[in-house]
């Protein structure tokens, strides 16, 4: 079933609240002031049917904060005008509230006839016409009755569900959103707030977060139209039992999808100046935005210009005076901070963005694509400005406010053109714009190029040294994936030893190549004992530092090998453990650590570091406590590469 919220709008005393009980039968003033001054002074919810729902708003001056927090979310409009009164001020200002706020259905409603002539009545229509042209109400059906006596009323309630059946329901973005326009307590029950649901579902056990405040919510229970109900979604009035303490929330925050959307103290918007504005909107204006059921004091940053003219438009970055929350593509009105009138609104199109510098081109050009309503220009547009930061499925639903679906299709066609980048990162799926990605892989190369610099004879830098210079904040999962873009493009390897760019080799010089054939022969004559960095440093009288970064190189080389427990064997020593092996193959395929051992004339420690070392290389295969050795082996060869020397 569709869903359908309706809000009335007019002047005070016009009987906005006398329509809405005659046609539901519930008096929408619930405060106590209300009924003893008998004037609307907050907002007031009834139900016409399970589908179509009711905010009664309060038409005096005074109250216009209330006004916009009740309209904001609704999907059509009753503009009611008294038969005896006519159109007042405040009928033509709820008119450009309305308008600024998107809403997009509604009709006209001339209440009181029973006070006035039919002539006079002809004249309020004919002005009431005349207000509403070249407005959402300018084609709108209008109904003469009298809330009090019942006059004219059914043919009203008739198109009011012919309405609620016709009418498509609210694009769903996918992600919960929920401006809050009342809290309470229940007894027994605690905390309850109610809203209309813009976006997504909700339902008992639900986590959602209240904002700007980033307070964690369990939902208790929920309500739908006044009735218990298993779940709330887009466009059902919804009322939700929470655990909160009734002092955390009120009008003005919003209840969210946890993790998603951020509160800020900027939003970038496209601003128009409504034409009977009394004058123009300067630069740096402080004036009081309303979005969603909250007021803020903000600033308004012109971007593209020093003033709005009345029935002029303008990029602008609203300065807020504390962090609030928005959705892209929220409507928005601002009124003049003293004296206060509505002289304008927009939409908002970013919610997040960073500090804008004036009339800069990029700025500009950057807006002007997100007003486009192609979806694919906006998601990329995102995609480029989140440099390195990780944007999940749900974040760009945030940012772009598309449906679900839709955003998952603009996401598949710009992955299947090459734009997009989609990397797991383990809990969920991340997405990274192509000239980012490529970024990051430069990044890396150069990264690498300054280390094979520094440091020549090292053999290359550990995977956690390489993300700590380049990407230290990004998901494991996906820098790996990164760095396997690299190999793949055939400008990194990935070696045991170390990440290398490909091209890079080590070239000893004649002093390092003399150093290096010591360090050869005092591990060829030690054979399968060989001394360990330290002790070949002490030996040659050098540096271990040195010495060990010359182990390294030679390890590169292939002219040593490194086993487990950071032993180090000459290449003659490995070659004739293998020997001894293939030796005593010849008569059994199976060999213990301890034959192993006797076979070498060393200690345990070096046998099992060389039976681990041709484990690795395929050479034979542990079972136990016994190798079994293959004759031909699947990977490495002890053949040495040649040594790269200076001439």
């Amino acid at each position: 079933m569709a869903h359908l919220i309706i809000g009335t709008a007019g002047h005070i005393d016009h009987g906005k609240s006398t329509l809405v009980r005659a046609l539901t039968g519930t008096d929408p003033d619930r405060l106590r002031e209300e009924k003893e001054r008998g004037m609307t002074i907050d907002l007031g919810f009834a139900f016409l049917d399970e589908g179509i729902a009711f905010i009664d708003v309060p038409g005096h001056e005074r109250f216009i904060k209330n006004m916009v927090a009740g309209v904001s979310t609704v999907d059509a409009a009753i503009m009611v005008v008294a038969a005896d009164d006519g159109m007042m001020p405040q009928t033509r200002e709820h008119l450009d509230i309305l308008s600024l706020l998107n809403v997009r259905l509604g009709c006209l409603v001339i209440n009181k006839i029973d006070l006035a002539e039919p002539e006079f009545v002809d004249l309020v229509e004919e002005e009431l016409r005349g207000a509403v042209r070249e407005t959402f109400l300018q084609q709108a059906p209008v109904f003469r009755l009298s809330a009090l006596t019942g006059e004219g009323i059914e043919p009203l309630r008739r198109y009011l569900q012919e309405l609620g059946q016709k009418s498509e329901p609210r694009p769903d973005r996918g992600l919960f959103w929920m401006p809050v326009d009342r809290a309470f307590t229940v007894k027994g029950f605690g905390t309850v707030v109610t809203g209309s649901v813009v976006s997504g579902k909700a339902r008992a056990g639900d986590a959602l977060e209240l904002l700007p405040d980033r307070l964690s919510v369990r939902v208790r229970g929920v309500q739908s139209h006044g009735k218990p109900a298993i779940e709330v979604g887009v466009g059902e009035r919804a009322a939700l039992n929470i655990n909160l303490a009734l002092d955390q929330v009120e009008r003005g925050k919003t209840l969210a999808a946890p993790g998603t959307f951020s509160p800020s103290t900027r939003f970038d918007a496209r601003l128009v100046l409504l034409k009977s504005s009394r004058k123009p909107l300067k630069n740096r204006s402080r004036v009081r935005l309303h979005i969603g059921t909250r007021e803020i004091l903000a600033r308004v940053k012109l971007l593209d210009c020093d003033q709005i003219d009345p029935g002029q438009q303008a990029f602008a970055q609203l300065i807020l005076e504390e962090p609030a929350v928005a959705m892209r593509r929220e409507p928005f009105v601002i009124r003049r901070y003293s004296p206060m009138s509505t002289i304008g609104g927009g939409q908002i199109l970013d919610g997040d963005p960073p500090r804008h510098k004036r009339f800069r081109a990029e700025v500009i050009e950057r807006l002007e694509a997100l007003m486009d309503p192609e979806p694919q220009e906006s998601c990329e547009l995102f995609l480029l400005r989140s440099e390195d930061r990780e944007l999940g499925f749900d974040h760009l639903q945030k940012l772009t406010g598309f449906p679900s679906t839709l955003l998952h299709s603009v996401l598949d066609s710009l992955i299947n053109d090459g734009q997009v980048l989609k990397f797991d990162s383990g809990a969920k799926s991340l997405y990274y714009h192509q000239r980012h990605v490529e970024r990051m892989q430069q990044r890396i190369v150069t990264e690498l190029d300054a280390f094979h610099h520094r440091e020549p004879l090292r053999p290359g830098m550990s995977k956690a040294e390489v993300k700590k210079k380049t990407a230290p904040e990004m998901n494991s999962r996906v820098f790996d994936s990164l760095l396997n873009r690299c190999v793949e493009t055939g400008d990194v390897e990935i070696r045991t030893a170390g990440i290398k760019l490909a091209r890079h080799v080590i070239r000893l010089s004649a002093a390092e190549e003399e150093w290096a054939q010591h360090i050869e022969r005092l591990l060829a004559d030690s054979l399968f004992s060989p001394p360990s960095e330290k002790e070949i440093a002490a030996a040659l009288g050098q540096p271990v530092e040195a010495m060990v970064r010359l182990v390294g190189a030679l390890q590169e080389l292939g002219r040593v090998v490194r086993a487990e427990g950071q032993l180090i064997f000459s290449r003659q020593a490995v070659e004739k453990a293998e020997k001894l092996l293939l030796d005593h193959a010849a008569g059994s395929k199976e060999i213990s650590v301890s034959e192993f051992r006797d076979s070498l004339g060393t200690t345990r420690k070096y046998a099992l570091a060389l039976l681990a070392y041709f484990d690795d290389v395929g050479r034979t295969e542990r079972v136990g406590e016994i190798r079994q050795i293959r004759l031909n082996r699947t990977d490495l060869s002890t053949t040495a590469p040649p040594a790269a020397s200076e001439p």
